[in-house]
């Protein structure tokens, strides 16, 4: 998916140009609108744009400064512009810019159209073209990076590293960001590995997803990051002293809150580059904003916090706020298994993974496998088969603490008697309630996610109903359920069977409907309620999904009404 930006303040124009590319479906393309270049620079500040479509001639900044401002945010994103004018100087400066196009108005829809059309094609050739895994090679030295994983370590665990005689490796040139300052931190996990995996590839895979970040990351904003437990990417992100304008605020201080805004934005490319490039996906949490160094344990306690809650959420690329998470990820996170050796090991984490993907048959099976390891031996060394029995209880016990239950449902597998060991167990009794209490997990996540899928769609329904007048892009409406723009797009479409556009089209008919019937408004009016500046777009609009302009349905109603 490209997200495609459209400016120009003429709402015909605008209105015109979203149209027709939103009948394109063979393109699949995010459309976001603005009517000034102030308004598409705040589109820019919080997402990634790919392709600019803007006049050249508008009040206030001129889509020349636009392009300007949205390739420092977006380097890579190509631009066409338009123009009633066809004076050399505009499309001399235009030249210079590395403008795709440069198009007058007079020459119609078709023109731009095929301008758009080219550089999708561009895009695709060099995605085809790009090797991710070879741009992102390892860029490692040996000591400094061992050195470097230590001390943000320690800052992690609440450590202070000042405190400890270790201040030198932060006060020198070693490190990009400077921890005297406040920072904000961002978290990243990977949702779930391919099976087999080594920890050589993870470790390789980790470190090409270090590398895609800094690619993205403008050279104007620093960072540093560390692989935490094997299993968290961490960064800690300040803006450079020189580029510090660019997220001020009126005082001269820093706005965290744009610099994050900006960080969530950049993480959908981000995201989608190691969806396709390098077969995973991952899931973010951005900070509350600025932290000092001795905040920074308890910034990532709540960011560890926020990854236990997502999983016990489901979805896959999330992309959480904590400044503005609500009710979904509160709460305290459940306990997990401590790891044991071997073959017995590995199927405890194979256990874990069936019940967390709702695998009844798989989890089952390893169950049985698992009980029969016990009683072969616990015989021989009774404190061996003790831990390795409670190592078990604690995979399920694990599983029930990352969902919403009642201790009523867990009332048929006599939970409580499962937690007393005794010398000569009846182990046949043991599997049978282990196998139930497999089953009942696995019911109860299937269900959870099911019913977590339809409160995503409700909610993405009520966001649209009470938002028809607003900015309704994929983008805005993406981080109201913490989702990525472009894997809400796909989860919707799965779920219901229909493109999110579609929806937004009749709630916006059928509110308009209403409006004609049962109030006085004029029409443009009713247009500028439900979001159209333009009301001859409205008037085309409504008689594509009616079969009969606004006046005329009206008309029609009155007429039957009486």
């Amino acid at each position: 998916m490209y997200r495609l930006l459209i400016v120009d303040d003429e709402p015909a124009i605008v209105d015109g140009l979203q149209q027709h590319f939103q009948e394109k479906e063979e393109w699949e393309l995010d459309l976001c609108k603005a009517y000034s270049a102030d308004e598409a620079l705040e589109i820019a500040k919080k997402t990634k744009i790919d392709l600019l479509i803007s006049d050249i001639r508008m009040p206030g900044k001129s889509g020349l400064q636009l392009i300007d401002d949205v390739l420092y945010y977006w380097p890579a994103c190509r631009v066409i512009l338009l123009t009633g004018h066809s004076e050399f100087d505009y499309a001399y400066k235009a030249i210079q810019k590395n403008v795709d196009s440069y198009i007058l108005k007079m020459e119609g829809i078709e023109v731009i159209h095929k301008a758009v059309s080219a550089v999708l094609d561009q895009f695709e050739e060099e995605r085809r073209n790009l090797n991710m895994l070879k741009r992102a090679s390892l860029k490692l030295t040996v000591a400094e990076p061992l050195l470097k994983k230590e001390l943000f370590e320690a800052l992690l665990i609440g450590d202070d590293v000042a405190a400890i005689g270790r201040s030198e490796w932060y006060d020198g040139p070693s490190l990009l960001i400077d921890l005297g300052e406040p920072l904000i931190m961002l978290a990243g996990m990977v949702d779930h590995w391919p099976e087999k995996t080594t920890y050589m590839r993870k470790l390789e895979l980790y470190y090409s997803v270090q590398n895609l970040f800094s690619e993205l990351l403008p050279s104007q904003i620093r960072s540093e990051t560390v692989i935490h437990d094997r299993s968290v990417l961490c960064w800690f992100v300040q803006p450079a002293d020189a580029d510090l304008h660019k997220f001020a605020e009126q005082d001269g201080g820093t706005d965290w809150q744009a610099l994050g805004d900006y960080l969530k934005g950049m993480l959908e490319p981000l995201q989608n580059s190691c969806r396709s490039e390098l077969g995973i996906s991952l899931s973010f949490v951005v900070g509350r904003g600025a932290v000092k160094r001795h905040e920074i344990g308890k910034e990532f306690d709540l960011i560890k916090a926020a990854f236990k809650q997502r999983a016990a959420f489901g979805p896959e690329m999330a992309v959480i706020d904590l400044d503005q998470s609500d009710e979904w990820f509160k709460g305290e996170a459940g306990k997990y298994a401590a790891p044991s050796a071997g073959d017995y090991h590995k199927k405890l984490h194979a256990l874990e993974k069936c019940l967390d993907d709702g695998d009844a048959k798989g989890a089952s099976a390893l169950t049985g496998y698992l009980v029969g390891t016990l009683k072969n031996e616990t015989n021989p060394n009774y404190v061996l088969g003790k831990e390795r029995y409670y190592s078990l209880l604690l995979v399920y016990l694990s599983a029930l603490n990352k969902m919403d239950f009642s201790d009523k449902s867990l009332h048929e597998v006599r939970l409580a008697s499962l937690s007393v060991f005794e010398s000569e167990a009846e182990w046949g009794a043991i599997e049978e309630q282990l196998i139930r209490l497999c089953e009942l997990i696995c019911r109860m996540k299937k269900e959870q996610i099911e019913n977590s899928e339809h409160r995503i769609v409700e909610r993405v329904h009520r966001f649209v109903n009470e938002n028809l007048g607003n900015d309704l892009s994929l983008a805005r409406i993406a981080e109201v359920v913490y989702f990525n723009p472009s894997y809400l797009s796909r989860f919707y479409k799965q779920l219901t069977g229909r493109n999110l556009s579609d929806y937004i089209n009749e709630a916006r008919r059928d509110a308009a409907i209403d409006l004609l019937v049962h109030t006085q408004l004029k029409v443009n009016e009713i247009a500028l309620r439900l979001g159209f500046e333009s009301p001859s777009y409205f008037t085309s609009f409504f008689r594509k999904m009616t079969g009969s302009s606004p006046q005329e349905y009206r008309e029609t109603a009155i007429m039957k009404g009486k």
